[in-house]
């Protein structure tokens, strides 16, 4: 019976090891990704509140119009599908950049994603059609990390480009909230990708 309980305390203590790595792995790789120049910018998805984008998809397509205007790239693909409140995210996404001077020929709206993995993967048959090979992903900090393992799944050379203006990242307990969930996910990711 101690034999159990000194093996179940040891997988314990690995698994909280291996948790904080991820954890601060997670935010180490979201804060010091820095975008590159390249061919489109590919603004992942968030929610759609009642009143409007959510301060998350706010964040992220500030920043993304940011790059666009700062020359990054002349295209955006904006994804994201319909979730509990209309219109799509990428619908959503599309009347903020509007307003802000980005032009309409050089959005596409990708407006059936539902999950991180489809983002990617539905941006990446846009960007094969207008023969575009190198994307920069806005998306939230803690997100990054998770997001650029998947555009590396599908084959997709891609920059990471961290919405460090979001409340998610700047609220402290958002932040350790988000990132904790971000691990979790993770953790799916990897055992998806074992099984």
């Amino acid at each position: 019976m101690k034999k159990i309980a000194v093996v179940f305390l040891i997988l314990l203590v690995v698994l909280a090891g291996w948790f904080t790595y991820q954890y601060y792995s997670i935010l180490q790789v979201g804060e010091q990704t820095e975008p590159q120049p390249a061919d489109v910018i590919i603004v992942l998805g968030a929610a759609v509140w009642p009143q409007g984008p959510s301060p998350a998809l706010q964040a992220r397509i500030y920043y993304a119009t940011q790059l666009y205007h700062e020359g990054y790239a002349d295209k955006l693909i904006l994804s994201g599908g319909l979730g509990e409140n209309p219109p799509t995210e990428a619908e959503a996404m599309a009347v903020v950049a509007t307003v802000l001077d980005v032009k309409a020929d050089a959005m596409y709206l990708e407006k059936e994603a539902r999950n991180t993995r489809e983002n990617l993967a539905f941006s990446k048959e846009i960007m094969e059609e207008n023969n575009w090979e190198t994307a920069i992903i806005v998306t939230d900090v803690f997100h990054i990390k998770r997001a650029l393992l998947i555009a590396e799944a599908l084959g997709l050379e891609a920059y990471g480009a961290p919405a460090k203006n979001s409340v998610l990242y700047r609220n402290r307990s958002l932040r350790i909230r988000y990132t904790v969930r971000e691990v979790l996910a993770l953790i799916s990711y990897y055992l998806y990708n074992i099984l």
